[in-house]
């Protein structure tokens, strides 16, 4: 498609003097360096001088029209001829199909966090000595108002800075001189900081004197791809919403339906050179499945989740967390999926019998530091289980003696040194006999000494890392109880518990009761509290156990739970979990999971129904704070977040249906859980809506 905007900046530096030409009707600035000798003292009277005439001022530059988020779309493909980083340094580094400046496809970089300087993309070509080389690129980022890019193109010496940059096509050029002797050279794409869905295209390099572009796939054209849907996530948003593609050429038929098989899009696309992009433009917020029949005649399908999101993704909250296992093969490059929903954190066993196999000699498993490394590169901290024995110590068993204890703590300050954590949890299920198996036993005065250790030695590495205490299978209010005496809240920054009580995994609302009793207990026997974390905490849809329920049921009990939680002060929340542990849909421990493990034909991981509505839940609340409640009617559950006339109401009953009303000062948005809205005018400073068991979410227009 044809460039919406080209801008040439130019910078010369010249005998003292900076001159800046800006392109497209820029300022010219010169500022000349003068000497410092004084001037001379006149001898004479001066003159009065003669008033000088106001000058006319010079028009301030209109600031540019904030451009659109480019609408391509990610590839999980390899881009023919260049080489990338790891994924644990920079998150994603893929082609993008559509909104291309030059042909279909364009380089994609997205790097939410970025620890040092790193080669994103490379490439080598070869020059001759001595010439001069002319350097073009056209880049682009996520944004829409012109920022920084934390970028650069670099070959040997020679460094071309991205400049400000929107989501429009800019173009960036520079100069360069082979080296003598030199044959060959490398073209970098530098990232020096966290960048945001940064796009590359069109890159030229030829010689001064007259040639042909010496850059292989200058523009990223080329690229190779496994059968199937290619996108690298299937949480997609709403705007430019499209699955890419890798099918046979020829025409491909699509379509798209409800959960409950009603046809919502279908349509044709011409697959060209093995890849093409479909187009979802008339597919709003919700949860779908989207097939494709290539012209072979074979099919593929997956679930999907559309929301409707402003950037380039969802904001991570980090309130909300989930909890994964980094040492199965189904979580490879799992941090994808994490960051799509829009998480901000992970918790996840460091299992200590794994990294310290001689005694203060600490060597993580590759499966931590791979998938650590990644969860870190996509913006997402690490909430790191200090877990269980370890057979240098106390026969493997859970740490007893003052020398188990002590290297306990040593091993946890070992994980906060190799990691970027949001804090270390202290065991998990203390009091669950399926975890314990000390000397000591799983009574509450056996757990402090842990605490205490873990404490003494992760402050010798930052101060700052919370240390969360508790950790129990089931709120265990007499456990609880016996602990507090002890005075480890002192050496805890928060306290957790997994809270699977019959009554709790029955009706999530009863968390209100046990956070209220947790709070209560600690205020009563210690005079203080901690803020509360519920680290583990979710429903299957399995069978086996009799304990199933089905996926729009454990989409919805996902929102009841978590509104619930954090309403009643809950500081942070983590799901279980991540990925379903198994591939049979009857077992009860692996059906846990957000979404399904990875299909064939399928690149990213398939989101079931509560992915979707954790999505949009983290979405809808924009990182609004100020958790509380009001009353909305008789039977209505309420969750507030947000001050002012900046609020997201949530209402639910579990009582069939019921009006919740709430005082407004205009229009508000309703949007129930599935993803659908309408605009709801008020009456006399209020708004009614008829609720049932699964939230709605009323925003102020």
């Amino acid at each position: 498609m044809a460039l919406t905007k080209r801008n040439r900046n130019l910078i010369f530096i010249i005998a003292g003097a900076l001159v800046v030409l800006l392109g497209g009707g820029g300022i010219a600035y010169a500022a000349l360096f003068a000497g410092d000798e004084p001037q001379p003292v006149a001898t004479t009277p001066t003159p009065t001088p003669t008033p000088t005439p106001t000058p006319t001022p010079t028009p301030t530059p209109e600031k540019p029209e904030p451009a659109e988020i480019p609408t391509s779309t990610a590839l999980h493909a390899m881009i023919d001829g260049w080489s990338g980083a790891d994924s644990k340094k920079i998150a994603d580094i893929m082609p993008q199909i559509g909104d291309a400046a030059s042909g279909r496809m364009a380089a994609y970089i997205d790097a939410p966090r970025v620890k040092e300087a790193t080669t994103a993309l490379s490439t080598e070509v070869s020059v001759e000595p001595g010439e001069t080389y002319e350097i073009s690129a056209q880049v682009r980022a996520g944004t829409r108002e012109l920022e920084k890019a934390a970028a650069t193109i670099r070959i040997g010496d020679t460094k071309i800075p991205f400049g400000e940059v929107n989501g429009d096509w800019s173009e960036i050029t520079g100069e360069f001189t082979a080296p003598d002797g030199e044959d060959t050279a490398t073209i970098e794409i530098r990232v020096q900081d966290a960048v945001s869905a940064l796009g590359i295209d069109d890159v030229t390099m030829t010689p001064a004197s007259g040639g042909d572009n010496i850059v292989p796939n200058a523009s990223f054209e080329n690229v190779s791809g496994e059968w199937g849907i290619l996108n690298d996530s299937l949480i997609l948003r709403e705007t430019g919403a499209a699955m890419g593609v890798a099918l046979p050429d020829g025409d491909a038929q699509w379509s798209v339906t409800t959960s409950d098989g009603d046809a919502v899009a279908e349509g044709t696309e011409e697959v060209k050179n093995g890849i093409a992009r479909i187009g979802l433009d008339d597919v709003t917020q919700g949860y779908y499945t989207f097939s494709v029949t290539d012209s072979d005649g074979r099919q593929i399908s997956t679930p999907f989740g559309v929301v409707d999101y402003t950037g380039t993704h969802i904001t991570p909250d980090d309130r909300f967390g989930v909890a994964t296992h980094a040492d199965q093969s189904w979580y490879f490059d799992s941090a994808d999926a994490i960051r799509a929903v829009g998480f901000g954190l992970a918790r996840n066993d460091v299992l200590w019998d794994q990294n310290e196999t001689s005694p203060g000699q600490y060597s993580f498993s590759d499966h931590y530091v791979n998938e650590f490394g990644k969860f870190s590169s996509h913006g997402i901290d690490l909430l790191g289980i200090v877990n269980y024995g370890n057979p240098l110590y106390d026969g493997g068993n859970t740490p007893a003696s003052p020398e188990a204890v002590d290297a306990f703590g040593r091993y946890a300050a070992a994980i906060a040194k190799n990691f970027d954590v949001a804090g270390l949890e202290v065991f998990n299920e203390f009091n669950h006999d399926r975890f314990q198996t000390g000397s000591c036993g799983s009574a509450p005065e056996c757990y402090p000494p842990l605490v205490k250790a873990t404490e003494k030695y992760v402050e010798e590495v930052d101060p700052d890392i919370p240390i969360v205490s508790g950790s129990t299978a089931n709120y265990d209010g007499d456990w609880f109880r016996g602990l507090w005496p002890t005075g480890v809240i002192e050496n805890s920054d928060a306290m957790s518990f997994h809270p699977y009580n019959k009554w709790i995994y029955d009706t999530p609302e009863s968390l209100s009761t046990v956070v209220r009793e947790a709070n209560s207990d600690m205020k009563d026997i210690t005079g203080t509290t901690v803020p509360i974390w519920i680290t583990e905490f979710g429903w299957t849809t399995g069978a086996e156990l009799g304990q199933q329920v089905s996926y729009a049921n454990q989409a919805e009990r996902l929102v009841r739970a978590e509104l619930t939680a954090f309403s009643y002060g809950v500081e942070k929340y983590f799901w279980y979990d991540l990925v379903n542990d198994s591939t049979d849909g009857n077992q009860h421990e692996g059906n846990f999971g957000i979404f399904e493990q990875r299909r064939d034909g399928i690149q990213a991981l398939p989101p079931k129904p509560a992915a979707f509505t954790q999505a949009l839940l983290i979405n809808e609340l924009g990182g609004r704070g100020n958790p509380d409640r009001v009353d909305a009617g008789d039977g209505v559950k309420t969750a507030v977040f947000g001050k002012n006339d900046d609020k997201v109401r949530t209402a639910w009953t579990l009582e069939g249906e019921r009006d919740a009303t709430f005082s407004v000062s205009g229009p508000v948005e309703v949007t129930t859980m599935w993803g659908s809205t309408k605009t709801v005018k008020p009456k006399d400073g209020k708004v009614t809506v008829t609720v049932g068991s699964s939230p709605v979410f009323i925003k102020e227009k």
